[in-house]
């Protein structure tokens, strides 16, 4: 039998602040931190580590410092919330949307270090003089922020940090056609209106009863905040709307990425068939038809039925990182860092029965793991992820088997010692 202890033992405050929803950083969790700082007094606190390993140096010489950066670390996810909602947030009535989100191509996009690495590569090459032509497809957010060009994945704001996050898409009101990524992105809180496919009538019924669902529309007032609005945006449907970043021409011609291009002298583009019918149909990679479900749950009721996209997008790519880090999981972020979790030795078996149950020094393990309710916890997080990425690898077998045939075998010579045919693939 195990306790998994409520205090995330070693777990960043401020990371957790960093990603709770609008309004409560800014107004809980900074005064947690105040007090959980005057409490440390002069001495450096020995116990659960409650700051940023960045911060902790600060302790002893100005607790006041502390509590400043702090509060300032959370005004500013408080304010990038008021201009682009996090997925996290987004999460709260779309968990089904979320969760095929969280482990597709999209929402790694920012995580891959495979693209770190080449985006790192192409700015030293070209004296940076590249600018942002690769990372605006990767994390539109992050560049809208001006965050560096090239830093440190866990440096970069949580939004960013999700790469081709909900907003990417859903807050996009103009046609930009081929644009090699170069689009905007309307910016305001939960509260402002969404952009979607069908337009407002699912929403209208929720905001008709905000006591059922327990949902209110504007700012200051307690409550489940949602959009105001969806408006309906039909590009959202049509082929064009993924072109304007999966067509890719660099500024001296060359066509690094011809996908769009690709699909319309396709026989799919001549049926009338969408890049959407095929990477969101109920099987992936074959105009199949779309799934049912709600279109939200909000406040634990469920919405009428409609059509569902799957939002996956199966593609070739699969992740190498941490599967502590990747899918996005809201749990692995409040547990640890990402430092931390590239620490979890999670191959090893740290957090099984079979593992646990051996003798093992304390000091084998970082000081972020040393609990074993710590790994216990880290383990059913890893357990998790690597389920959904097993669905992902599904979806993206899925995708080449509809995607690639084999036509007729024509036999060209068939004699003795010797056979030559041929056939389409």
């Amino acid at each position: 039998m195990r306790l998994v202890s409520k205090m995330r033992r070693g777990a960043s405050i401020v990371g957790w602040l960093r990603r709770l929803p609008i309004g409560v950083a800014g107004v809980v969790g900074v005064a947690v931190l105040v007090m959980a700082s005057a409490n440390l007094g002069a001495e450096k606190y020995a116990g659960p580590r409650l700051i940023p390993v960045e911060l902790e140096s600060q302790v002893t010489d100005d607790p006041d410092a502390v509590v400043g950066a702090a509060a300032a670390m959370a005004h500013e996810q408080l304010f990038v919330e008021d201009r682009f909602p996090s997925a996290q947030t987004c999460r709260t009535c779309h968990p089904q949307h979320y969760k095929e989100w969280s482990v597709s191509q999209h929402a790694y996009a920012m995580v891959s270090p495979v693209f770190t690495a080449l985006h790192g590569t192409i700015l030293k090459r070209t004296n940076g003089t590249f600018g942002d032509f690769c990372i605006r497809c990767h994390t539109q957010v992050g560049m809208i922020l001006g965050e560096p060009l090239f830093a440190p994945y866990e440096e970069r704001h949580p939004v960013s940090q999700e790469g081709i996050t909900c907003i990417v898409c859903h807050r996009v009101d103009q046609n930009y056609g081929k644009v090699s990524g170069r689009i905007a992105l309307v910016e305001g809180d939960i509260l402002q209106p969404i952009y979607g496919p069908l337009g407002n009538e699912i929403l209208a019924d929720v905001l008709k009863d905000p006591e059922k669902y327990r949902v209110v529309t504007e700012p200051g007032v307690a409550g489940r905040k949602i959009h105001s609005e969806s408006k309906r945006f039909f590009r959202l449907t049509e082929p064009g709307f993924c072109g304007s970043c999966h067509d890719v021409t660099f500024v001296n011609g060359f066509r690094l990425e011809e996908l769009f291009s690709h699909y319309k002298r396709s026989p799919a583009a001549a049926n009338g068939v969408t890049c959407q019918d095929c990477h969101m149909s109920v099987d992936q990679g074959v105009n199949a038809g779309y799934a049912e479900a709600p279109a939200a749950v909000v406040g634990g009721v469920p919405t009428k039925s409609r059509k569902h996209a799957i939002h996956n997008w199966a593609g070739p790519d699969h992740s190498v990182v941490h599967p502590g880090i990747f899918p996005h999981n809201p749990e692995a972020q409040e547990l640890a860092t990402i430092r931390e979790w590239t620490q979890f030795d999670w191959e090893a078996g740290w957090g099984t029965d079979e593992f646990e149950d051996e003798d093992h020094d304390e000091d084998t393990f970082p000081e972020r793991w040393r609990s074993i309710d710590d790994r216990y916890e880290a383990r059913d997080i890893i357990d998790a992820n690597l389920e959904l990425l097993e669905w992902g690898m599904e979806q993206r077998a899925t995708v080449l088997r509809n995607g690639y045939h084999l036509g007729e075998v024509v036999t060209v010579r068939a004699v003795f010692g010797g056979l030559k045919f041929k056939f389409e693939v």
